[in-house]
């Protein structure tokens, strides 16, 4: 379980903030104080002073609505196009890569600030174009001249955006991203400790679920706070990713007010479904989840699947070296509060480890790769319980893999790949 310092609140902040629409909405309300502050200048002088400098900013109150006019449609054509091809490409890419990589690719940020960027230019020419009137010869030239200019080189950062969205979906930048964010997800508790009391845990009160959905973040310096606000401990009895229903629990509380307790249920956000806010939780399953994909017989490529055993390897070396035990976590003033039960490294991947061998057990090329990586991994310095999940997932992987072997060659394989 990775600590989370953000509230459940936060959390919900960050997901509208990296959704498709947030950041374009947000960058379509900023422009609007500009382009207010661009016709309150037209209207003072700047527009008629720009017809002294003479071309090509002295063009006619006619001229200008038709420039605004065409600039508006370029710029919805733009967002159309750029919508549409974003579309289509996830579509087909979602199709072979599965779904759960689109929220990966569409908060990217250049994706995000493209889409923004556009819009922003869109309502900033609908905009100028009400405030041209030619009947009384108003044209708004220093707001259409400075949209007209900076659409050049939004146009150069349009052919940037679209390289950049051909290269996010191409499978192997996919997933050396997502190793990467996986490992660097493994970071140790601030100021924890395995050493703490041993209370009786049977004698407290449960802090239960509301709704049923997946654990995306335990707001662990929440807990921490509530449970010194009244002098009381808290363990935690479930982890990020996990699925709960309505009623299972959550943490046990000891020396806890009802009122702590009420609000301890607000530091477990739960959401509908996974999504990259778990972490290190989500990365790792959806490798997995990229490599059976890949060695499905509708898409049979072994090479993809390589690719993410090799992306597991790192991560399972970072977070194998944390400590596995149970940690307490410390309020402001040194005191424990805060239980985290050990043994997360077997939480974040036994389960995936099991349903990549089930996939790669009779591609041998896969399983004497992932049986390599394992030996890799191994050699590392790990925590014991880290390594012996490690060595358990190897010696299963060699026999079923050996059970799938249709030739001595790939039994020979085999039995090289796993030897130390």
């Amino acid at each position: 379980m990775a600590s989370h310092p953000q509230s459940p609140r936060r959390w919900i902040a960050a997901l509208l903030w990296r959704s498709y629409w947030g950041m374009a909405t947000a960058m379509v309300v900023a422009s609007l104080p500009l382009v207010a502050l661009l016709l309150r200048l037209d209207s003072t002088g700047a527009s008629q002073a720009l017809t002294r400098i003479g071309w090509p900013f002295d063009f006619s109150a006619h001229t200008a609505e038709t420039l605004a006019s065409a600039l508006a449609t370029i710029y919805g054509a733009l967002v159309t196009l750029y919508f549409s091809i974003s579309l289509l490409v996830l579509t087909l890419a979602a199709g072979n890569l599965g779904v759960r990589l689109i929220d990966r690719w569409i908060s990217r940020r250049t994706t995000r600030i493209t889409l923004g960027l556009l819009l922003a230019g869109l309502s900033w020419a609908i905009l100028a174009l009400l405030a041209v009137d030619p009947e009384h010869g108003q044209a708004a030239r220093l707001t259409i001249t400075t949209l007209a200019l900076a659409t050049v080189p939004l146009l150069c950062w349009l052919s940037y955006a679209l390289h950049d969205l051909g290269r996010t979906i191409h499978i192997d930048t996919a997933i050396t991203a997502l190793g990467k964010d996986a490992a660097a997800d493994a970071q140790p508790f601030d100021d924890a400790v395995e050493t703490g009391r041993a209370p009786d845990w049977d004698k407290g009160v449960a802090i239960r679920a509301r709704q049923e959905g997946y654990v995306e973040v335990v707001a662990l310096p929440l807990l921490t706070r509530l449970a010194a606000k009244g002098g009381g401990l808290i363990r935690i009895e479930t982890e990020v990713g996990a699925h709960v229903m309505a009623g299972d629990l959550l943490a046990t509380a000891i020396g806890c007010d009802r009122h702590a307790c009420d609000d301890a249920v607000e530091a477990f956000a739960i959401g509908d479904f996974r999504s990259a806010s778990q972490g290190a939780v989500f990365y790792v399953r959806l490798l997995v989840e990229i490599a059976a994909r890949a060695l499905s017989a509708a898409v049979n490529d072994f090479y993809t699947a390589r690719a993410c055993v090799d992306a597991l390897g790192p991560v399972m070396v970072a977070h194998g070296r944390l400590p596995q035990g149970a940690l307490w976590l410390h309020d402001d003033d040194g005191a424990e509060r805060v239980l985290v039960r050990g043994d997360r490294f077997r939480g974040l991947f036994d389960a995936p480890l099991h349903a990549l061998r089930q996939s790669a057990a009779s591609y041998p090329a896969v399983a004497t790769r992932l049986l390599e990586v394992y030996r890799r991994v191994l050699a590392r310095d790990l925590e014991p319980a880290a390594a012996e999940l490690i060595a358990q997932h190897l010696d299963i992987l060699r026999e079923h893999a050996l059970g799938h072997a249709e030739t001595a060659t790939d039994r020979d394989a085999i039995r090289n790949a796993a030897q130390a």
